[in-house]
């Protein structure tokens, strides 16, 4: 097997592509909803000009967290003294003091729930263009903010590399890429069990008298 290739693109590419989606998803949603988009986003950007905005509930949460964890490391055990030295070896990928990890995963989440819904149809025209305007902004939000939290992490959590320098590019090693094709291996199972399932389901809505599409 031979060694690996890393894969460059720019970032001025990459933020057109996630903008011209948001824009395309802005513009199926309506301005509204992009609207609520746009307030939590901005939301997010005032914590990172502020971070001890989040700090109390950052605090919060990876308190839980800690507890939590700790209470499943340790058995379920309610001895209290057990879970606190259980606690007190637990290390989370993000604390008050260092909050952008905690804040990459608000952001992706936040991104993943909002742009899985999809506006209705009453949307007017003029709502879809303002909505895909909006969804442009949204998108630059989105993967400005992501790549400030990402520098920030890296900063908080590696001070010494840091102070040699802000990267210039962040990479992501991608392991075990198959080699034998489209539908070679695995994928080729999932893709014949996921037509076998696209064909059973609207057969067995047939036989039992509520086709797809139907109420």
């Amino acid at each position: 097997m031979g060694a690996g290739f890393t894969l460059l693109i720019p970032y001025e590419q990459l933020l057109l592509l996630v903008m011209a989606l948001f824009m395309f998803v802005g513009a199926m949603r309506g301005w509204y909803r992009e609207f609520i988009s746009t307030i939590v986003l901005v939301a997010l950007a005032a914590i990172l000009i502020e971070p001890d905005l989040a700090t109390p509930i950052i605090r919060y949460v990876a308190g839980f967290l800690r507890i939590l964890l700790a209470f499943v490391r340790s058995g379920f055990s309610l001895d209290l003294s057990k879970l606190a030295k259980v606690a007190s070896d637990l290390e989370l990928p993000f604390d008050a003091n260092n909050p952008y990890m905690f804040l990459i995963l608000v952001l992706v989440g936040f991104v993943i729930l909002s742009y899985s819904t999809t506006g209705s149809s009453k949307v007017t025209a003029l709502s879809h263009i303002l909505g895909g305007l909006m969804g442009l902004l949204n998108g630059f939000l989105a993967v400005s903010l992501f790549k400030e939290y990402v520098l920030g992490y890296f900063q908080k959590s590696s001070p010494g590399l840091w102070a040699a320098g802000p990267p210039s590019a962040i990479s992501i090693a991608v392991q075990g890429v198959p080699q034998d094709g489209l539908l070679g291996g695995s994928a080729g199972t999932v893709v014949f069990i996921l037509l076998g399932l696209m064909v059973a389901v609207p057969l067995i809505g047939i036989a039992t008298g509520r086709p797809i599409g139907k109420r």
